[in-house]
């Protein structure tokens, strides 16, 4: 926000040819408020990522693709929520985050008709209407105003990458609950569970070996906090997850074997951290430190599926070449 200097006051014509206007009280700078422990930090992400995985392990041993899919879809509308919110300060962005917004919900609510009608995830067709839905809106809501030059442009990719960042990226979770290969009538609950593990024992061992061991910054434009012992730690947390989760689970991740599954991990490591980084670029072109509050120690629900929407694409086309 440009504030008002003296001279745009309508009183400066008055002052021009006077002394310096001096104000007779004093401006005291408000005293940020103290940055939480690394302790307690550590203690509120424990404690959110708990609770999550108390719902995880719930879907897991009732063996429950509803949990997911509902859970999914609820991070789904509530992360396409935050990121249009990044542009609210734009009163003419307005039409293009309601767009946004709707094209979400109509994607969701078409989802979940489908898998409760035919117990599969939707066609990739579903994918490619909300994507021209979004194109198509955009530039008809840019018919009503006059043009404003790289501001529209602006808009109209906010409003198309939003869709694509949260709703179409989002959605392969629940592709990856319906994939069957060769017919096969079990459902992938067990390699989402790998997607989730793999990608947040990634963001796990990268805090972790961060905060103990961190040095060397990795990219402090974007994200000061980042190091490059925390990439290590973060390859080590993936690597660790599947290796355990393979061992615990089995055939139930099919098509997924000992050799594709770990190799499949540092893959899953570097799209989780590019995915992170992605969303401090969002949070820093805007300036803001998290998306939200809904989770403490965390931030925001893109602040917590950051990394999933990078993942989620990666995995299931993974799947589709080890199956072809």
């Amino acid at each position: 926000m440009n504030w008002p200097t003296l001279h745009d006051c309508s009183f400066s014509a008055h002052c021009s040819n006077s002394a310096p206007f001096r104000p007779s009280f004093r401006m005291t700078p408000a005293t940020p408020a103290p940055a939480p422990s690394k302790r307690r930090v550590f203690a509120s992400r424990l404690l959110s990522t708990l609770i999550l995985w108390a719902v995880i392990a719930g879907a897991v041993q009732w063996n429950s693709h509803w949990v997911i899919v509902l859970l999914t879809g609820f991070f789904g509308v509530a992360g396409a929520f935050e990121y249009y919110r990044l542009l609210r300060l734009d009163d003419q962005a307005r039409g293009f985050n309601l767009l946004g917004l709707c094209i979400c919900l109509g994607y969701w609510i078409t989802m979940t008709w489908w898998v409760m009608q035919h117990k599969s995830a939707a066609p990739m067709w579903l994918e490619l209407a909300a994507l021209t839905a979004a194109v198509h809106g955009s530039f008809l809501l840019c018919y009503r105003h006059q043009l404003e030059g790289i501001v529209t442009l602006q808009r109209i990719f906010h409003a198309v990458f939003g869709v694509v960042y949260t709703v179409i990226f989002f959605g392969f979770i629940v592709r990856l609950m319906y994939f069957k290969p060769d017919g096969s009538s079990m459902t992938g609950l067990f390699l989402v569970i790998y997607l989730i593990v793999v990608t947040k024992f990634s963001d796990m061992g990268a805090y972790a070996v961060g905060v103990l061991f961190g040095k060397h910054k990795m990219i402090p434009h974007i994200s000061p906090a980042k190091s490059w012992e925390g990439l290590v730690g973060a390859f080590l947390g993936s690597f660790g997850a599947a290796a355990i989760l393979i061992w615990l689970a089995g055939p139930k991740l099919a098509p997924l074997n000992w050799l594709n599954g770990l190799l499949l991990a540092p893959v899953i490591c570097a799209t989780a951290v590019s995915g992170d980084l992605a969303e401090s670029v969002l949070k820093r072109c805007v300036a803001i430190k998290d998306s939200g509050h809904k989770f403490p120690g965390i931030g925001g629900i893109l602040d917590l599926t950051d990394s999933l929407l990078f993942t989620a694409p990666v995995f299931y086309f993974y799947l589709e070449i080890i199956t072809a």
